[in-house]
């Protein structure tokens, strides 16, 4: 084998990151996770969270998810942030992390968009380090963010719970 050219490299892309904070059942979505956590086919401790968590596709049918996610939809095409494709929703799951609970370094391509939403207020906070930002965990507050982007959070160093919701956008 003769390699004529190898290059690795950094490339400027196209990112989008947004932040802010809605309201939020947050005792129904509590309830549903800890039913989903429960389940026969949760997916407790085998994902990037190191915690019990629903399965991927806990929330795809359930209407109030989508009732809460859909302004986000509204703010995407507004501002173009899916380059005018088409998407929907591929994924969206709860968890709860409890002590020395943590999510490790990872990203979820290929999806396109991805977001997060804290349903409780709790110390841990989700780090973005490739952009240098975060996201703190209070009620209500939520993250929508480029799907390659990684994301991270340190271990719970409290007894208290942090509750949370994830979701994925795909081009269809």
């Amino acid at each position: 084998m003769k390699v004529e050219q190898l290059i690795k490299s950094t490339m400027e892309r196209p990112c989008v990151f947004v932040t802010g904070k809605m309201d939020v059942p947050v005792d129904y979505f509590i309830k549903k996770i800890e039913e989903g956590i429960a389940a026969e086919n949760a997916e407790n401790y085998v994902t990037n969270l190191i915690s019990p968590m629903t399965n991927y596709h806990y929330f795809n049918e359930d209407k109030e998810f989508y009732k809460l996610i859909f302004p986000l939809f509204d703010l995407i095409e507004k501002h173009s942030l899916n380059d005018k494709q088409k998407y929907g929703l591929n994924s969206s799951w709860g968890f709860r992390q409890g002590f020395s609970n943590h999510t490790v370094r990872h990203q979820h391509r290929p999806s396109t968009l991805s977001g997060a939403i804290a349903l409780n207020n709790h110390s841990q906070t989700l780090y973005f380090p490739q952009i240098n930002q975060k996201l703190e965990s209070k009620k209500g507050n939520f993250a929508l963010f480029s799907s390659y982007l990684d994301h991270y959070n340190n271990r719970n160093l409290c007894d208290d719970f942090r509750y949370g919701l994830s979701f994925n956008l795909m081009e269809i």
